[in-house]
């Protein structure tokens, strides 16, 4: 199922400084509701909120303490019914440090965020994965200021079997692998990406796409980094004309990390950036195999949507000893039988956030017990609360490793839900 592209965010951002909620010192009981094993359907990232011109909501920034409904039966029809859905979130213009939430309506707002922002920061986004309600509608909490916010859809989850002769697709986990580093000779292009290039960068993704002619949707980390020039990246097929959204948000020397889905073929994928001279690294993270009408979907690589929990806070210790991840080191997390998590999953879906570091850094998310991969999950920046939505394979203790190669930083993840081995 897919649906035309819309105009989407293009804007520039600011860098700044925010705010993250509390944790507690243990996993809350009760969080523990789990929907379905689902199946993934795409569609083209259309908007489905946008504050700024009254398209989904009311016009006007939303406020503090606030809650904004989006009821997904709008946009998809009520036919269908949507476990979970994937959605790129935008803050614009907002008036004080802030965090936003997405959580299933019909719920109590959890003790997790999605999205971090400032004054400082015009325009930040983040991928989310969030369980949708019973009643079709997901909802997002602004804890304070007043700020637009702007959400692109990018597909959603049903349950296995339940819509209609589609069966969706599987998610199928990779080795994390860097296909492109312009800053390196990884990848067929070399340097900084100028203003405008439209196409000029097709980075070989037939490694990672399986052998037969089937279809597959891309997972993977995209980075910007060293930007001269506040702009915005989008990732699309290559040969395509550039497609009127942003998967990328930046400051001048601002380094931002997002997770795209993206349905490109052997003909490569293509980056476009509108201003400035900016590097760009893609890391891979796994692919979805369609499943043609009238073909069964199987039993792997099936979506289990969970209530958004928290599992890791370093500030309080929970998930893992009070106190900051330092230079070279490991954080093991423990990430079945929470939250709904059972033993034996393939991966987890989490959102990973960096805070109270005083310089920039990363952190590379992997499978407890493997060699650390060169690739990158989390671009942190020092002095701001800085997340990414990332999807981690699991070791079979039922744990990740969060590596931080330089600098100290306090790191907060909370699991979205889970896909079945």
């Amino acid at each position: 199922m897919r649906a035309s592209r819309t105009a989407a965010l293009a804007a520039l951002v600011l860098a700044a400084g925010t705010v993250l909620p509390a944790a507690p010192s243990a996993v809350a009981a009760g969080n523990s509701q789990t929907g379905p094993a689902s199946t993934w359907f795409s569609v083209s990232n259309y908007r489905i909120l946008d504050t700024r011109v009254g398209n989904g909501a009311p016009s006007g920034k939303v406020g503090p303490d606030s809650v904004t409904r989006l009821d997904l039966r709008k946009w998809l029809g009520t036919n269908v019914v949507p476990t979970a859905v994937v959605m790129n979130v935008t803050a614009v213009d907002p008036t004080g440090d802030s965090f936003v939430t997405a959580f299933p309506d019909g719920q109590q707002v959890p003790t997790v965020s999605n999205l971090n922002f400032d004054p400082r920061r015009q325009v930040t986004t983040n991928r989310v994965t969030v369980q949708v309600g019973a009643n079709g509608v997901v909802d997002l909490y602004n804890h304070v200021g007043s700020v637009h916010l702007v959400v692109d859809l990018q597909g959603f989850y049903t349950a296995k079997g339940t819509n209609g002769n589609y069966p969706g697709s599987t998610f199928v986990l990779g080795r994390p692998t860097r296909l492109l580093d312009t800053r390196t000779t990884i990848g067929d292009r070399q340097g900084k990406v100028g203003a405008g290039e439209q196409n000029a960068i097709a980075a070989d993704v037939s490694s990672v796409l399986p052998a037969d002619a089937g279809g597959s949707e891309l997972v993977l980390q995209v980075t910007a980094t060293e930007p001269t020039d506040a702009s915005h990246v989008t990732v699309y097929p290559a040969g395509q004309s550039v497609w009127r959204t942003s998967d990328l948000n930046f400051a001048a020397g601002q380094t931002v990390t997002n997770l795209s889905y993206i349905d490109a073929g052997r003909g490569g994928l293509a980056l476009y950036n509108n201003a400035g001279q900016v590097d760009l690294v893609v890391d891979y993270i796994g692919r979805f195999d369609y499943h043609y009408p009238g073909t069964a979907s199987g039993d792997h690589g099936l979506f289990v949507p969970a209530a958004p929990t928290r599992v890791l806070d370093t500030r309080s210790g929970l998930g893992a000893p009070a106190g900051q991840a330092g230079p070279g080191s490991t954080v093991r997390v423990k990430v079945t039988g929470l939250g709904g998590v059972p033993e034996n999953v393939t991966a987890v879906v989490l959102n990973l956030t960096g805070t109270n570091a005083a310089d920039d850094g990363h952190i590379t998310a992997y499978r407890s017990g493997d060699a650390i991969p060169s690739t990158s999950n989390l671009n942190y920046a020092g002095g701001k609360d800085t997340a990414a939505m990332t999807v981690v394979p699991v070791g079979a203790d039922g744990c990740i490793e969060l590596y931080n190669p330089h600098g100290s930083v306090d790191l907060v993840a909370d699991v979205q839900g889970y896909y079945t081995g």
